[in-house]
């Protein structure tokens, strides 16, 4: 039996979320605010509400109940898996700022410091966590930490790969850190894919890129493949360039890297 897909909630519940005027507000470093448990508790009390709906349909509810257990996974073990990347900044603390890696265990190693445990951190309270610990070892520092998640890019773009790319991005950002689909890619048919699954897809995918959703948003994770197939035509291609161009620079600030 085919597992119907997450997407149609996912996208309404995601698209509320965008439209909440705290979530419209950039964080300190200007980016896209990302979910907080708050917010992510109100999802999940919406999406178990909707599972319980005697009007629903039977699908309908099967995929409430699945977001639901989706967004409770979430918020009891947090977002960052063994091998995701957190990019540090320690203002005055060389050796502090770079990119580290999580460690098995879900532990963060910086260097000249107890290991961060970071299962059950949000992305959301990933920088209060890395200041709250830095703080026992350097005075009032001022830090800034984002997460980044290890996403693949595939098909019809000109460096296919795996990326580590902010969660507060969107998915243009991700194919225009893969040099962009190429004249062979059917956009329209750019899909998420999540081990055989596809997450998002359709007309769904495509009000997700409009809509600009993030990666967070989006509810994608570390090992989510982002795929354009080929089509024969170059219009759609060149409808996203159009729409998603962003400098090399804005991509290098963003801190995407591919990993592969």
């Amino acid at each position: 039996m085919r597992t119907p897909s997450l997407r149609p909630l996912i996208l309404a519940a995601a698209v509320a979320l965008a439209a909440h005027p705290a979530a419209a507000q950039p964080g300190d470093d200007g980016s896209r605010r990302q979910p907080t448990r708050a917010e992510l508790e109100a999802l999940l009390a919406r999406s178990e509400q909707a599972a319980r709906t005697p009007g629903a349909s039977a699908d309908q509810r099967t995929v409430a109940a699945n977001e639901a257990a989706l967004i409770r996974l979430r918020l009891r073990d947090g977002d960052l898996q063994p091998g995701d990347q957190v990019s540090v900044t320690v203002e005055g603390e060389q050796a502090l700022t770079g990119t580290f890696t999580v460690a098995p265990g879900r532990v963060l190693d910086l260097p000249a410091m107890e290991p961060l445990p970071l299962a059950g951190v949000l992305r959301s309270e990933l920088q209060e966590v890395v200041r709250a610990h830095v703080a026992r070892y350097v005075r009032d520092p001022v830090v800034q930490a984002r997460a980044l998640m290890r996403v693949a890019v595939m098909g019809q773009v000109a460096r296919p790969g795996f990326y580590a790319i902010p969660a507060e991005s969107m998915v243009s950002d991700a194919i225009m850190a893969a040099g962009g689909p190429l004249a062979t890619g059917k956009m329209t048919a750019t899909r998420v894919e999540r081990g055989t699954q596809r997450i998002w897809t359709g007309r769904g995918m495509q009000q997700a890129i409009q809509f600009g959703l993030t990666l967070d948003q989006m509810s994608l994770r570390s090992g989510d493949q982002i795929f354009i197939p080929a089509d024969g035509g170059g219009r759609s291609a060149a409808a996203m360039r159009v729409v998603t161009v962003l400098p090399a620079a804005l991509l290098a600030v963003a801190g995407i890297v591919q990993l592969f």
